[in-house]
């Protein structure tokens, strides 16, 4: 059995014995081991798209006729076209092509019920979302990173009014962002000439959309919190581009929702505090990043100033150890 294919069995079993109320405060602990026990691959090619140019012309040709009111309709083959180009390293394919093609066009309603399922399928496959993903840093971040973008993106534009996702498709999303989580950590931010990275800002705007959703057990949705909290504990690389803004943003509206989501938000925080604490003083770069990230993080859910005040009380009475 692959680690890919173990790590999701036993997610599936934390995330049953949650939902069946067999599990609620060690949770945390739980996944914390599952986040540990995570260990990185050699390194193999990653292949990356090859016809950027005829991408673009698609890009450039779908934008005229929709600025010319003449596009009615994407054929199901340039819309995979489109998606097969969210890894490329060009951030004017990727980013200012691809994505922000796919968001006018969601828009202006172009897409069909059943073309957003099929997206929904592609991005959520295996061979997309966890390419290359249990390997050292590699080229794999910006198809991964950016098909949990359009996921948040489709998700938002399905509760808008599309209303394509199906029970199913909501269950697949839950059991594969519990996955890309654990397994991510590409924490880099703007990579240079080829632009965005930014896994976990997404990470954030999807488990953000998916809070939002009344069909999502309480459960499920604590699950997700824990996985997302004890993922980036252990990350040993900086989260230094906007990332702590955006999780806290998706903390805010989680912990305002109910009194469940807040007290057990509360339980983490008083849990990851002990952790550190214990530690007493990192020795090396990664223990740094993790309490440099551990601090941005505190600091960006203060500076928000529309979280709970107990949250906020117990924040800011540890302010003098981390400083």
């Amino acid at each position: 059995m692959s680690q890919q294919t173990q790590l999701a069995a036993q997610l599936k079993t934390l995330r049953t014995k949650i939902n069946q109320g067999q599990i609620f405060q060690s949770l945390g602990t739980e996944v914390g081991k599952l986040v540990s026990s995570v260990k990185k691959n050699k390194s193999t090619k990653v292949h990356l798209p090859s016809d950027d140019d005829d991408v673009l012309d698609l890009i450039k040709q779908l934008r005229q006729q929709h600025t010319d009111d003449q596009l009615t309709e994407v054929s199901d083959q340039d819309l995979l076209l489109l998606l097969g180009h969210i890894g490329s390293p060009n951030p004017e394919v990727r980013d200012h092509g691809v994505y922000f093609i796919v968001n006018e066009l969601l828009e202006a309603q172009i897409f069909s019920k059943r073309q957003l399922t099929l997206a929904y399928n592609y991005l959520l496959s295996d061979e997309v979302l966890f390419d290359h993903i249990l390997e050292p840093q590699n080229n794999g971040v910006y198809q991964r990173s950016f098909a949990v973008l359009l996921l948040s993106t489709l998700t938002y534009g399905d509760q808008a009014g599309y209303f394509f996702l199906t029970p199913e498709l909501i269950n697949r999303a839950v059991e594969q962002i519990s996955s890309y989580t654990i397994m991510e950590t590409d924490t880099r931010g703007f990579i240079r000439k080829n632009g965005w990275g930014h896994a976990y800002t997404h990470i954030g705007n999807l488990l953000d959309e998916l809070s939002a959703r009344d069909e999502l057990s309480r459960a499920d949705k604590l699950f997700l919190m824990t996985i997302l909290i004890e993922r980036y504990k252990q990350l040993q690389t900086p989260l230094i581009f906007g990332e702590p803004q955006r999780i806290a943003a998706y903390l805010a509206r989680i912990t305002n929702k109910n009194d469940l989501y807040r007290n057990y938000f509360l339980l983490q925080l008083k849990a990851w505090r002990s952790q550190i604490m214990n530690r007493f003083e990192p020795h090396t770069e990664g223990e740094w990043n993790q309490l440099l990230n551990h601090t941005r993080l505190m600091q960006a859910i203060l500076i928000r100033g529309d979280f709970n005040q107990e949250i906020v009380k117990y924040i800011t009475s540890g302010q003098q150890f981390m400083n």
